[in-house]
């Protein structure tokens, strides 16, 4: 498997490790399930394209040029969300990967139950202050005001979610709802508007699939000589995005026992425009200041292809080469 976490602007120290992945993909011949939540998500629809290097490129330069004056609306930046997945996946990029011989993907999101499903900011914001107490108390909890829906190429072996507190609703993807879908999955709660009236699936108001599953804890039912892989932008997971500022739950369960994951070092981030991974702070940072923060954003994109090749070297060298550390305390 291939999971991809939430996280905004921190993909962009990943991009250099996409594109050292994306020939390898187009070389694989054994099926691959690919998960995705918000910008894992948008990776993956890259990812998955039959020229996936130039889509990596494509999106990355995108997601960088996004400008906005002032504090933008989440109207405001909805439509700018899809103008760039307009950009970077056409119709015949979304039918390749429908039938995509071999990696079946996976988008996840949260299907807000009432009073969430409104764009109201008095609404919306009491949904959200009563989810987080909730989920103060007991991640579990959070069903009661999310559900988790996985949506999935044709083929997606669904049963590869395993089951804990949160149910995955699992919904097809088709040419009709596959861009929604995408634009559902990195939704964030009060930035973006929740979409709604998606062809082909349950109604409802669907959300950043990051809410629940923010850096993809997920119980994958995998056999005990398969492997997760998962570039993510830092050495802990956090499980939801409630959970970030809950430190004691910064930790891996038992859900990855099977999951290598791989993250830039403190020393590079260290190294990194600021000493630090973009994230979404950076709007508000360079307020009316695209042009610099677009600067900002490329010299990390320029950096992580250090990154990528890295990546490659450890692919191709032999395992007595690789130093292994447990993600998990035992």
């Amino acid at each position: 498997m291939l999971a991809g976490a939430s996280g905004g602007p921190k993909w962009l120290v990943l991009s250099g490790m996409d594109l050292a992945m994306a020939p390898l993909l187009r070389k694989r011949e054994k099926e691959l399930l690919c998960v995705g939540s918000s910008i894992g998500s948008w990776r993956l629809a890259a990812l998955a394209q039959e020229d996936n290097e130039d889509a990596v490129r494509t999106f990355e330069d995108l997601y960088i040029r996004q400008s906005y004056q002032g504090q933008p609306s989440a109207k405001e930046v909805t439509a700018e969300s899809r103008q760039i997945g307009a950009a970077y996946i056409s119709d015949d990029d979304i039918r390749f990967m429908l039938n995509h011989p071999v990696m079946k993907i996976a988008f996840l999101a949260a299907r807000s139950r009432w009073p969430g499903s409104s764009d109201r900011l008095v609404p919306q914001a009491l949904h959200l202050t009563a989810a987080y107490a909730a989920n103060l108390i007991a991640r579990p909890l959070l069903s009661l005001f999310f559900e988790r829906t996985l949506f999935h190429t044709p083929g997606f072996n669904t049963d590869i979610i395993g089951a804990d507190a949160f149910p995955a609703r699992p919904v097809e993807l088709t040419e009709r709802n596959f861009r929604d879908a995408v634009l559902a999955s990195g939704s964030i709660p009060l930035v973006m508007e929740g979409i709604r009236d998606l062809p082909d699936t349950p109604p409802g108001t669907y959300r950043d699939g990051g809410v629940i599953d923010y850096h993809v804890n997920l119980p994958f039912a995998v056999g005990e000589d398969e492997l997760v892989f998962m570039p993510h932008f830092f050495e802990h997971i956090t499980p939801g995005w409630f959970d970030k500022s809950i430190r004691r739950r910064h930790h891996a369960s038992r859900n990855l026992e099977n999951t290598v994951l791989v993250a830039p070092s403190p020393e590079f981030v260290a190294s990194l425009p600021g000493g630090k991974i973009p994230d979404r702070t950076d709007f508000k940072t360079f307020v009316n200041r695209n042009d610099e923060r677009m600067h900002v954003w490329r010299e990390v994109v320029e950096s992580s292809r250090i990154l990528g090749t890295e990546l490659g070297e450890l692919f191709s060298a032999p395992p007595s080469m690789i130093t292994v550390r447990p993600l998990i305390d035992s």
